[in-house]
């Protein structure tokens, strides 16, 4: 019992089929170039690769007239596309793919250039401003210090001023005084003067009436 059972075991792994793997179809196809429109005609070049660049000059039914190089023939129009293969469209989408990654390097380089710079500049700025506070309080302190004597030589100009003025003053108030004793003397004089003229009046007068009292006596 127990061999028959094996013997099936062992004729059904024969007859199973071996372990399979997924695979894939080559897209990969040659060409051949003919010398006219239709299979019966000579091949002219053994076959160009699909996704291959060539000049296309016409048509004639099912068959497309190319040139590629310096040959010149006929392909069947269901190989022709105007547009280029998937394959060379993913190629030149990982050729710029890779011509962008290098362009976001570049782009990055100068980015962390430009934050260094830019840093920099921050840190330039704060020494700057820095430097700036600290002259500022040094000149407050200078201005404070030369505060006074500034304001002691308004203050000597300001009493200077008034000393000339009182001097100006002084100088006027002694020429009236110069003046004033002037006329007093002239007065004094004029007094004077007066008084002899009177008292030599007087003399005549009295010598007159002495005169006339002689003359009366002696009649």
């Amino acid at each position: 019992m127990r061999f028959r059972w094996l013997s099936f075991v062992v004729i059904a792994v024969l007859a199973s089929p071996a372990f399979a793997s997924t695979a894939w179809v080559s897209d990969e196809i040659y060409v051949p170039i003919r010398a006219g429109a239709g299979p019966q005609f000579r091949i002219v070049h053994r076959g160009i690769k699909s996704g291959t660049q060539i000049e296309y000059l016409g048509q004639s039914g099912d068959w497309a007239h190319i040139r590629y190089g310096d040959t010149e023939g006929y392909i069947g129009k269901q190989y022709i596309s105007h547009s280029p293969t998937a394959a060379i469209q993913l190629d030149q989408l990982r050729a710029s793919n890779e011509k962008l990654k290098t362009e976001v390097g570049d782009l990055r380089t100068q980015l962390d250039k430009i934050q260094g710079q830019r840093d920099q500049l921050q840190t330039q700025a704060t020494s700057l401003k820095s430097n700036l506070d600290s002259r500022s309080k040094q000149l407050d302190q200078l201005r404070e210090v030369a505060a006074d004597p500034i304001r002691l030589d308004q203050a000597n100009r300001h009493l200077n001023q008034e000393l000339s003025m009182l001097r100006s003053e002084l100088d006027q108030v002694k020429g009236e005084n110069a003046m004033l004793r002037n006329d007093s003397t002239s007065r004094k004089w004029i007094t004077g003067v007066a008084i002899l003229l009177l008292g030599a009046i007087g003399g005549l007068l009295l010598k007159s009436k002495s005169t006339r009292r002689r003359s009366t006596w002696a009649n």
